[in-house]
């Protein structure tokens, strides 16, 4: 019987301190960054094709940024619906999307973005009697990374 408690012991205590040795997993955080575009459109296609860029490589970091585009006058205006044409669903997938006229602008447009990225840190091991111990770590990070609804996430810095 004292065998059995030993071995009981000793596998409770190698199952609990496994935490201590092993720095298994990474830790996911979820932190907002605001980029600011201005510029001035020389021709239709070039600032066409340099708003919808914006927009896709946007689009592929997170799908809910939010929008904000200050346009000058009504060429910018038309300019502005000429690169959204193909990006019917962007206003509505966006978490705010508002479009205004600016008079005071000193550039053609001006396109504020705010998005979350997701950064992976790595775990380190805890320590014995540490109080800076990472609860949030998954040892399947790459799988979260694919799932995680970034705006749903609590901002970690």
């Amino acid at each position: 019987m004292k065998l059995w408690q030993g071995m009981l012991i000793i596998l409770a205590l190698s199952g609990c301190s496994e935490r201590y040795y092993n720095g298994k997993g990474a830790e996911l955080l979820v932190y907002p960054e605001q980029h600011v575009y201005e510029f001035t459109a020389k021709t239709q296609l070039e600032a066409t094709n340099k708003l919808s860029k914006i927009f896709d490589s946007v689009d592929e970091i997170d799908s809910g940024a939010a929008y904000s585009i200050e346009y000058k006058n009504a060429k910018s205006k038309k300019l502005l619906d000429a690169s959204l044409a193909d990006k019917k669903l962007l206003p509505y997938q966006a978490e705010v999307f508002t479009m205004t006229r600016n008079a005071s602008l000193a550039s053609d447009l001006k396109v504020t973005i705010t998005f979350h990225a997701l950064l992976t840190k790595p775990c380190q091991p805890s320590r014995i009697e540490s109080t800076e111990i990472s609860r949030n770590c998954f040892s399947e990070a790459a799988r979260s990374q694919q799932v995680a609804h970034k705006e749903r996430l609590v901002e970690g810095i």
